[in-house]
């Protein structure tokens, strides 16, 4: 069939917008950021998973470049190799990060320049410095390890809280209830003594109130002995009074107190801290008592002075060598005793110091060299320490873990096991009481103890 000239024209025109089109499709699948020509550099990073081939290369959130090419190097890391704009220069020790655009966004790489001053990077050089921040592969790798150790969290406190009577809280529970029982008996036992002891202050008191009776006459006649002191003293009568109202006299008084308070300030700083706890060892069914002593010069230091009565002991030892002769031969024989001195008193003497809530101490711990960690948090206080490190004769060193808790501000309960990793299973749980007098408490007992001397 014959085509006429406006058909042809047609089809010349759409022929032409269809090869425009291609050419325009292919131009704009290879165009970059970069332009007026540019350079190649590469860099080398360990992962890079998400990155493609004409992916972004950003300066400063600016766009210069793209991901021309990645291969694998050497079978071990990723060579990237990006194409650069020529009118940005990189001194040689800049730095290319991967970094993810959002959540789930695309991959791309971010440069940081190194410093001025430093040689610049060519054509074909190599980017020293490669990162990776994070991505949603590590996060899950790092939320599954997370879930792993919940795991092990909940299988250890499964184990320790169990069904089974000898699961350790079980046991802890059990022996607080004998501890409750046994100091109920104790109680029991000695209710006739506290109402003894009662009918006794009764009394005590009411001879007081009598003597205060009889003696209201002497108190008015020493009042009005001291009234007439005191008016000759203000009169500049006799040694006191002269001593009191020579200007001279006071001002010197003055300036040996200000010497004095200054001696002495460091002194007044100084917050003291005494206190008294029990512990009830569950196995040999023996009381440990301590008496605590902590000088604290500032918040974060302290001096911690103990003396404990520890009823189970390691055994001492004391090696002596003897000669004995028979015939014309001599034998050594060494004699190795042990011997246990229950109840002996043993000293702690300790040097504190605090981190946050953490408190490292180390020193003397019942009388051999040892090291502490307390944690105290509000009410709550965990504390462990190690000591005794004497290993000749099959000993191993003494831990000793405990918590408590404080009930009122100078009561708190405690609990815990000693001697943990002792041989011969003679590690024991142990719970107890104590109380512990601050500074202002001591401060208060010794105005009172002053009152009642006043009064005296």
């Amino acid at each position: 069939m014959r085509r006429t000239p406006a058909e042809l024209k047609v089809g010349i025109f759409a022929a032409a917008i269809i090869a425009l089109l291609a050419w325009s499709t292919l131009r704009v699948g290879d165009k970059t950021s970069v332009h007026g020509g540019g350079y190649d550099l590469t860099v080398s990073f360990d992962n890079a998973t998400g990155l493609k081939i004409k992916a972004p290369v950003e300066l400063a959130g600016v766009q210069i470049g793209v991901v021309k090419k990645i291969n694998l190097q050497e079978s071990r890391n990723a060579l990237v190799t990006l194409a650069l704009s020529d009118e940005v220069k990189l001194p040689n020790d800049s730095t290319a990060i991967l970094r993810t655009r959002g959540f789930l966004g695309e991959t791309y790489v971010e440069l940081i320049p190194g410093s001025q001053g430093s040689p610049l990077l060519s054509s074909g050089g190599e980017i020293p410095n490669s990162e990776r921040t994070g991505d949603i592969n590590s996060l899950v790798s790092q939320f599954n390890l997370i879930a792993d150790d919940i795991k092990h969290v909940t299988g250890s406190l499964r184990t320790m809280v169990g069904d089974d009577e000898n699961a350790p809280i079980n046991r802890i529970v059990s022996n607080l209830d004998q501890f409750t029982e046994a100091i109920k008996d104790v109680t029991l036992r000695n209710t006739d003594n506290v109402d003894r002891i009662a009918n006794n202050i009764a009394e005590l008191s009411a001879q007081l109130k009598e003597m205060i009776a009889q003696s209201s006459g002497n108190v008015e006649e020493s009042m009005d002995r001291i009234a007439s002191i005191t008016r000759k003293i203000d009169e500049g009568k006799g040694t006191v009074g002269r001593l009191v109202n020579d200007e001279e006299t006071v001002d010197k008084l003055n300036e040996a107190v200000d010497n004095l308070n200054q001696t002495l300030g460091g002194f007044r700083r100084l917050e003291a801290e005494v206190g008294y706890h029990a512990e009830y060892l569950t196995k040999s069914q023996d009381f440990k008592n301590y008496v605590h002593v902590a000088l604290r010069p500032s918040p974060d230091k302290a001096f911690l002075l103990d003396f404990v009565a520890d009823p189970n002991p390691n055994p001492s030892h004391t090696v002596r060598t003897t000669d004995v002769t028979v015939g014309n031969n001599t034998t050594q024989v060494i004699t190795d005793t042990g011997t246990i001195e229950r109840n002996k008193l043993r000293i702690s003497a300790q040097l504190a110091k605090k981190f946050y809530d953490f408190t490292v101490r180390g020193g003397l711990i019942e009388s051999t060299g040892g090291v502490g960690l307390d944690y105290d948090k509000g009410p709550l206080g965990v504390h462990f320490s190690a000591f005794d490190f004497q290993s000749r004769y099959g000993q191993r060193p003494h831990l000793k873990l405990m918590g408590d808790v404080a009930v009122t501000k100078n009561f708190y309960l405690l609990g815990g096991l000693d001697d943990i990793i002792a041989s011969q299973n003679a590690n024991d749980f142990f719970v107890g009481a104590g109380f512990r007098l601050i500074d202002e408490d001591i401060k208060t007992l010794g105005r009172m103890g002053g009152a009642s001397v006043v009064a005296k």
